[in-house]
């Protein structure tokens, strides 16, 4: 009991103080800062600055004068010359490689001693812009110890009250105790812990402290610009808290083999027929040895609906004329060819009759009906696919040597009865079917065949996708021309070994001899490489300023 009333009092003492502290934070505007990383620090000793020039307060005019070092100019006229305090110049971008789909960022996070304090606990969260979306990275946090001690001790009274209430509330529903602890934490736990943080330091000294943040980021769909910022949160134990300043915003130009795409549009030749053929196969079910059309039979209703959807489409079409529309229904082998034959016949006038009553009689014109009594043919070619099917070669060959229709269906049913079991089940009602053939004339055209140009659309989707760093589909779309574009796409997604062939077949120029040289180098060709890159640059002098952004050229013509 005694130790916890002197830790009330010490937090009710601290509390005070800390309040000052964010008080004071606020006036002062302390804030945390963010810089790029510079690759290397001069390390240069200078002399601690000097002014060579002081100030003298005059008693008698009450204002002050300047005493300082005087030169002659060339004019005989002496100048006062003071020497100025060195200013470092600080950059606020850099340009940072994609591969891979990824870039690398990196800065540097400066917390001043202001910020800190035994009883504060500060979160500092990286924020980055991405194309006009922001993202927060993972959190930075600094503790004081006194205030480390305080979360630890909440969490401590909050899971000796939740395994005291769990045992007590087990009987009872789980909403009833997840809505009592939930309120008991929000109760106990004061300050909670940050989760996810990439640091989480408790310090003992107030001092500058600096850390180094790395990242990586996709840039699937990025812009060519990310940009990073910094916010946060100073939170005192008397729960007075201050929010700090934005920061400064430094920012990343991405660079990528994007620079060599090609944007030239690529052009198809498409030939365009006079006379097109649309076929549409259907399957309409009849009650056994039944002719009629009855829409409510199976799935009819929607085969129907099928038919005469296409039909009214075609019809009230401008671009073709319909010459002909040939109907044709079928059976399968099952039972007497004669009747199988009858039933052809009856069905596909049905459908006629059918058709002319929804579109009107002069549709009779245009539609001609034929009929299949047993599709033999079709069935050998279904029997030739079907693996499951053990005796496939001979019961081919029987149907092969077929003079009787009646005779085969019982020969193949008597000596493969497993088979035949098989055909009849999954084969035959894909016998069973009505075929629609429509023979159409383009309007207008006169010669059989034409060719034309036209933009193509796929090679200007994938174009598209790979200018969004959406390699992976850009690839899906472009891979099959093996052109500059599918090397980059390659290149994007580490596919070396191929972005190189694709590469080797291309004809000379600055940007294909340059894409050469860099697929080279990851290979590890580095003579073939230096020759690429030589004749890239000297067709294109800019591309020497460009491979110094380029990884793979480090360390290499230093001469040029």
């Amino acid at each position: 009991m005694k130790i916890r009333n002197i830790l009330f009092l010490t937090v009710l003492s601290v509390s005070a103080l800390s309040c000052t502290l964010t008080r004071r934070m606020e006036r002062r505007g302390a804030a945390a800062g963010i810089a790029l990383i510079r690759k290397s620090a001069d390390t240069t000793l200078s002399e601690p600055y000097k002014p060579n020039y002081q100030w003298v307060k005059r008693p008698a005019h009450g204002d002050s004068v300047c005493w300082g070092e005087t030169v002659t100019d060339d004019r005989g006229k002496r100048i006062m010359s003071i020497d100025l305090q060195e200013v470092e110049v600080v950059a606020r971008s850099k340009v940072v490689v994609e591969r891979m789909g990824k870039v690398t960022i990196d800065f540097q996070i400066t917390v001043p001693e202001q910020l800190q304090g035994n009883c504060l606990g500060i979160v500092i969260t990286p924020w980055l812009e991405n194309n006009g979306k922001t993202t927060a990275l993972e959190d930075m946090v600094i503790r004081g110890g006194f205030y480390s001690r305080v979360q630890d001790r909440d969490l401590w009274q909050y899971d000796r009250f939740r395994e005291r209430m769990t045992a007590l509330m087990q009987n009872m529903p789980d909403s009833v105790r997840e809505s009592v602890l939930g309120r008991a934490y929000r109760r106990i736990i004061r300050f909670p812990h940050t989760s996810g943080a990439r640091l989480d330091s408790i310090v003992k000294n107030k001092e500058r402290l600096i850390y180094y943040y790395t990242q990586d980021v996709n840039t699937e769909e990025s812009g060519k610009r990310l940009n990073v910022t910094l916010r946060g949160r100073v939170q005192a134990l008397d729960g007075s808290s201050y929010e700090l300043p934005a920061s400064d915003t430094i920012g990343y130009t991405i660079s990528s083999m994007l620079t060599f795409v090609d944007t030239t549009t690529r052009y198809m030749v498409k030939v365009i027929d006079k006379f097109v053929e649309v076929k549409d196969r259907n399957y309409i079910r009849f009650k056994v040895n039944g002719t009629a059309i009855i829409d409510t039979l199976g799935d009819n209703r929607r085969q129907l609906e099928r038919i005469t959807g296409l039909m009214d489409s075609l019809l009230n079409q401008n671009e073709f004329y319909i010459d002909s529309i040939a109907l044709c229904a079928g059976a399968s082998p099952e039972g007497r060819f004669s009747l199988n034959d009858r039933l052809s016949r009856g069905r596909a006038h049905a459908l006629s009759d059918y058709l002319e009553s929804r579109f009107g009689r002069g549709i009779d014109t245009m539609l001609h009906v034929r009929w299949i009594a047993e599709r033999w043919s079709e069935l050998s070619g279904l029997v030739a696919e079907e693996d499951s099917i053990g005796n496939r070669e001979a019961i081919i060959e029987t149907i092969g040597q077929m003079r009787d229709p009646d005779r085969t269906e019982t020969r193949i049913r008597e000596r493969y009865p497993e088979d035949y079991a098989l055909m009849r089940r999954k084969l035959y009602p894909l016998l069973r079917t009505v075929d629609f053939t429509y023979s159409l004339r383009r309007v207008g055209m006169i010669k059989d065949t034409v060719h034309t140009l036209e933009p193509d659309t796929l090679y200007a989707r994938g174009l598209e996708l790979l200018k969004n760093r959406r390699y992976s589909k850009a690839l899906y779309y472009l891979d099959e021309y093996k052109d500059r574009n599918s090397a980059i796409a390659l290149l994007s997604l580490g596919y070396d070994t191929l972005a190189y062939e694709t590469l080797k077949h291309l004809p000379e120029g600055a940007e294909n001899d340059y894409l050469r040289a860099v697929s080279a180098l990851r290979l590890g060709k580095r003579e073939e490489a230096d020759r690429y890159y030589r004749r890239a640059a000297a067709a294109e002098p800019r591309m020497k300023y460009r491979a110094k952004l380029d990884p793979e050229f480090a360390g290499m013509f230093n001469d040029d």
